[in-house]
């Protein structure tokens, strides 16, 4: 009679368990899954070194495919030289729509992205000393114009 009572235990407690170890894990299993789908058109749009020499600010274009692919627009500030990072936590900034962008440096510790649309899905306003290995940086959005992207009705703007 104890037997099929402890075996609902068990499972119980095994099914808790794992729903504590997904809750936990997840976000680490999503971005590593998000990272090998990654294709190969990701490539480097512009490189600008900082005044002082040490990083390098760096906007990455994303092509990627199936059903919700798209265009993406990421930054990262990165030791001068170094590769962009592979982890998603690392980018300051993610755009999936993005016109005349550029990437200026106006100090030393100051990044300012420039553009004349965006539709910003990420932003970050510094880059710690942990995440670039050397220093804080603060990033500033800068648009070129004060055309908004939501048109004075409400809704979303089409035109380029």
């Amino acid at each position: 009679m104890e037997r099929p009572l402890f075996k609902k235990f068990a499972k119980a407690f095994l099914i808790f368990v794992l729903g504590i170890c997904a809750g936990i894990f997840s976000h680490t299993l999503v971005s590593k899954v998000l990272m090998v789908a990654r294709s190969s058109d990701f490539a480097e749009a512009a490189r600008v070194n900082s005044p002082d020499g040490k990083l390098d600010a760096v906007l990455v274009e994303d092509i990627s495919g199936g059903p919700l692919g798209g265009v993406f627009w990421s930054v990262y500030v990165v030791p001068k030289g170094r590769t962009v990072p592979t982890e998603i936590t690392a980018r300051l900034f993610f755009a999936d729509e993005l016109t005349k962008g550029a990437i200026v440096w106006s100090k030393p510790h100051l990044l300012e992205i420039h553009y004349d649309k965006a539709s910003i899905m990420q932003f970050r306003n510094f880059s710690t000393e942990y995440e670039n290995g050397l220093e804080y940086v603060e990033l500033r959005l800068a648009p070129s114009s004060e055309r908004s992207i939501i048109t004075a009705e409400g809704v979303r703007r089409s035109d380029n």
